[in-house]
């Protein structure tokens, strides 16, 4: 049919999904604009108040740098402002997660949820858990430890890393506007050259995870200037018990900030609110 034959009858049988004014298309109930605050002070001003329903955020970093202790943080302070929160743990064992929680003093606000068993990976399972899991609990924001364990729905034989992880990237994406809800997914960095600092291009087959996420964060800990007086008691670097961690894409407003923290208590504490580069 040409487009020039059209008449508006013909589409008097369209509701749910015509085509309206834009302010018409927004769910009343989204309309409140929540904002989720991470309680470090610098990354929610640069968020515009912290992270909101549809957002895909991602955690990176070099292997055992804090990855996981940060998400746990978060969890932790999102708990503290009373927002539910579900994780999904393929890395570390729910009763290791559960007592690092408790080391935190987390249990006078512990509205953390999981599944009794991770039955899989796939993304039509862990969509349909998130749903039960908002039902139950009103949970808001989801964390999954980490991407690399999960398949996308429609995975076929040929796809390569790449490809299956920039289908998972637009799977939970989607799944995060769905449901209003947000979506924190914990993704490794591939091999870096030796003293090179890891940005979101270094996340492991990585163009679809970051092209699709409203936020990278990159957590790196601090290492320890020796000298050339000094000898080390073994080989590899030094750490000190502070990392830096870094908003390297800010979709919401393009503001790049990182703070340092100290890790005490099994979580991340703000050391001080001066360290603000300008973009």
């Amino acid at each position: 049919m040409d487009t020039k034959d059209l008449k508006l009858e013909d589409f008097d049988y369209i509701k749910e999904d015509e085509v309206v004014h834009i302010s018409e298309a927004i769910d009343p109930k989204k309309r409140c604009g929540d904002r989720y605050k991470t309680n470090f002070e610098i990354f929610d001003k640069a968020m515009n108040g912290g992270f909101k329903d549809g957002d895909l955020v991602i955690i990176s970093g070099i292997s055992g740098q804090g990855k996981t202790s940060f998400a746990q943080t978060l969890t932790y302070n999102l708990c503290k402002n009373a927002i539910p929160c579900l994780w999904f743990s393929y890395e570390v064992s729910v009763e290791h997660l559960d007592n690092k929680f408790k080391k935190m003093g987390i249990e006078s606000f512990y509205s953390i949820y999981t599944p009794k068993k991770n039955t899989t990976g796939k993304l039509d399972w862990v969509k349909h858990k998130i749903k039960e899991s908002w039902v139950k609990h009103a949970t808001k924001v989801v964390f999954i430890d980490h991407i690399d364990f999960l398949t996308p729905s429609d995975i076929k034989t040929q796809d390569n890393e790449t490809i299956a992880l920039k289908k998972i990237a637009t799977e939970l994406k989607g799944i995060a506007i769905e449901l209003g809800i947000v979506i924190v997914c914990m993704a490794h960095l591939k091999k870096l050259p030796d003293g090179k600092e890891p940005d979101m291009q270094d996340i492991g087959y990585s163009a679809g995870i970051y092209q699709l996420s409203d936020y990278v964060f990159m957590i790196m800990r601090e290492k320890v200037n020796t000298g050339k007086g000094l000898k080390r008691d073994y080989e590899g670097d030094i750490y000190t018990n502070n990392s830096i961690i870094k908003i390297v894409k800010n979709r919401e407003t393009g503001s790049t900030k990182f703070i340092k923290v100290s890790y005490e208590r099994e979580k991340f504490s703000q050391l001080t609110n001066n360290i603000e580069p300008d973009n």
